[in-house]
This record gives structure tokens, sequence and C-alpha cells, in this order.
């Protein structure tokens, strides 16, 4: 069902409410996650969207979720049969994750694993994606993050030699997300300036009549945040929808300087309301994705300036 621009909605005359806009701390882990899982099951649909519009449709296919307290699996599977595919499935995830990093300096398993988070919206650690294969051979590939660092293991295929055809160019998996290297500086003191910076970059958003933006700093440690921002329009999406935008940071200290990471996603729909799980918010990357991607780019740039001022 397509959502209903903010046009759409019908306003009393002379009635202008402002939601304060509000910024707070909770912990992500505090809920029976299983209690959502009909949600998590309806967001098959819209991953596969998505590796249909990366064009990874023809290796993967978006096959089950499995639900438990805190952590949400998605399985993937090879989407064509023959003889081989476990060995074809393997040699595709090798060859993504080896271009993926030459080309853009992060790994496939990293986009992978943070598309399915943001689509369940749930923290990266709460995500978890399996890539299997078992027959005629057994390749499994198991994808997580903790403390920040996106990992994986599983088992390999002994002879990786069938090919099967990826994109040639991956940028359009990378949009959103950046890095910058800051020089003589401290994990610490990037990470709540750069927290500050968006907060400030939101706070007197919002809707053109009735709302102002709503802030929830949902996770938050001293070199790692997430920013959740409702409650917006005609941010990115310029047909007048509300906007949900996401946006979390990572801070390394390498030596005397910081590697710093961002990974900028964003839906869009009718519902003025976002509670989390139950909307029916579609995500921009797919109907918007070069508005999301000038969006980003520039907000980062000066987020960057901002950053190495001293």
């Amino acid at each position: 069902m397509q959502p209903t621009s903010l046009t759409g909605l019908v306003l009393l005359s002379g009635l202008v409410i402002f939601a304060p806009s509000t910024t707070h701390a909770q912990s992500p882990f505090n809920e029976d996650l299983r209690t959502h899982e009909d949600f998590f099951r309806k967001k098959l649909t819209d991953y596969q969207e998505w590796l249909r519009e990366m064009q990874l449709d023809h290796i993967f296919l978006a096959e089950d979720v499995a639900v438990s307290p805190q952590k949400v699996t998605l399985f993937l599977r090879a989407a064509y049969q023959g003889q081989r595919v476990c060995d074809s499935l393997q040699c595709a995830w090798e060859q993504l994750e080896r271009e993926n990093f030459r080309q853009h300096g992060r790994y496939f398993r990293e986009r992978l694993l943070r598309k399915w988070a943001f689509l369940a919206e749930i923290h990266e650690e709460q995500a978890e994606v399996i890539i299997r294969c078992h027959e005629p051979a057994h390749f499994i590939v198991r994808i997580r993050s903790e403390r920040g660092n996106v990992l994986r293991d599983g088992r390999s295929v002994r002879s990786g030699v069938s090919s099967v055809p990826i994109p040639r160019a991956l940028q359009s998996l990378n949009a959103g997300g950046g890095k910058a290297i800051l020089q003589d500086q401290q994990a610490k003191t990037v990470c709540a300036k750069a927290r500050r910076f968006l907060i400030n970059h939101y706070k007197n958003k919002g809707t053109p009549i009735l709302w102002r933006a709503r802030i929830d700093t949902s996770f938050t440690t001293f070199d790692e945040f997430v920013i959740e921002v409702t409650h917006l329009s005609y941010e990115i999406c310029p047909d007048g929808y509300f906007e949900y935008h996401r946006i979390a940071v990572i801070a390394v200290q390498i030596g005397p300087d910081v590697e710093l990471t961002w990974e900028f996603q964003g839906k869009y729909g009718s519902g003025i309301i976002f509670p989390p799980r139950k909307n029916d918010y579609k995500d921009l990357s797919l109907q918007y994705k070069d508005n999301l991607e000038d969006y980003q780019r520039r907000l980062f740039k000066r987020m960057i300036h901002h950053l190495i001022i001293p």
C-alpha cells in the first residue's frame, strides 16, 4: 500500500501544535523481540526488494527469519539451483567481500547486516544474517555485530571455482555511508562532538505546520551512538511524506588519530507517529536514493568540518 503524502492531511483552521523536541538515552535491549515476530517476517519482502534494487537478487534470496528474545536472524540462500550451487554461492560471496572492500574500504557483510538491522528496526547487535547452502556441499556464513565491529564466521566449500556475475559497480550498495580520519584527536571527544552536532542539526526541524522533530539517542556509549529522528518532512523526500532518519556513528582510536565511520539510512511514510516495528514506512534508498545520498553527503561534510575545528 503506497503511503499518503503530508499534503493530503486535512488541517483545522488556526490549529497549530508543536510537539517538543526530545533527547533521551534508553537501552534497546529491554524487550522480548519475539513479540514482534510478525513484523520481522514482513521485512523479508523489503529485504528482497533491496537485493533486487542492488542487482543482487540473482545471487541471494531472503528465505526465512528466526526470532529469539534478543536476536533476529535473517537467513539468505542461493537464488539459483543446479550443480555446485554451494561452490558458486561461496565464489560470489568472496568476490563481493573483496570487491566492496577494494572499492569502498568496507566489507560487503557490513552492508548486509546493517540493512537488515535498519529494516527490522533493531540495534545491530540484535541482528544476525546467515547465508547458507546445504546441497550438494555445505557452505555457511554467519554475520553479527560485536562492540561496533561486524564479524563473520562459518564453513566454506574447499574448492571455490564456479563464478557468478556480480555488479560491476557497488556504489549503490554503499549509499549513505562514509568514513574519515581525524588526526590528533580522541575517540571519546570526537564521538560526543559529533553527537551534539547532529542533535543541533535536527532540533529546529520538523514538518511545515504541526510538528517539531523528535530526537532519540537510543544507543550511546563513549565511542558509538545511534540517533533516530522522527516528525520530519521535506528533508530528503520532495513529495511531503513524513520521514524517519537513523544515523549510526562509530569512533575508533588508531594511535593518535580517530577513524570515524557513519551509516545514514531513512524511511518515509504517511503516519506521523513512528513506534518501532508498527508502521508502513518504506526504505528511502529505493525510491529516493539520489536525494538521500546528496543529503547525507552534505550533512557529513559539514560535520567533519565542525569536528576538525579546534
